[in-house]
């Protein structure tokens, strides 16, 4: 009875390793940019705590069909001016072929001592989840963003 548990336990397990939740898209993949759009002034620049963070993404469609942005999963790595809980956006927005789509959206940080302060460098991954008439696909894409300066 054992064996046959096992059995089917590893059975099961390689079942769920082998399912690809997106399949391989056979297109260029977009180009994506990320930017901070917003800052912190400089009297409360040090503060620790919540701060809202603006951040505008541009995504490029290198594919001859269009693709539509379903969805953006943002989450900050590693230490910086501020940290981003994993969050997510749903967009669903079509992009041309050879076209270009411009996105704003807050997200929530939670900022902590540095030496830098809030405006200081920030590592973010963007996982991007696509639709297209050849399936869907995501791409994963780390950016490096600041607090502008006014």
């Amino acid at each position: 009875m054992r064996k046959i548990f096992f059995s089917a336990l590893v059975v099961v397990l390689a079942a769920c390793a082998s399912t690809n939740k997106t399949a391989k898209v056979d297109i260029p993949q977009p180009e994506i940019t990320v930017d901070q759009l917003s800052n912190t002034p400089a009297v409360a620049e040090h503060v620790t705590g919540g701060v809202p963070i603006y951040l505008g993404m541009s995504v490029t469609n290198r594919a001859d069909i269009p693709i539509t942005l379903k969805r953006v999963n943002i989450q900050s790595m590693g230490s910086g001016g501020y940290n981003v809980p994993a969050q997510s956006h749903p967009i669903d927005k079509v992009i041309t072929p050879e076209g270009t789509d411009q996105e704003q959206f807050w997200v929530s940080s939670f900022a902590t001592q540095s030496v830098a302060g809030v405006n200081g460098a920030v590592a973010l991954r963007v996982i991007a989840q696509f639709d297209s008439p050849k399936g869907a696909f995501e791409t994963v894409t780390v950016h490096q963003v600041t607090g502008r300066i006014p």
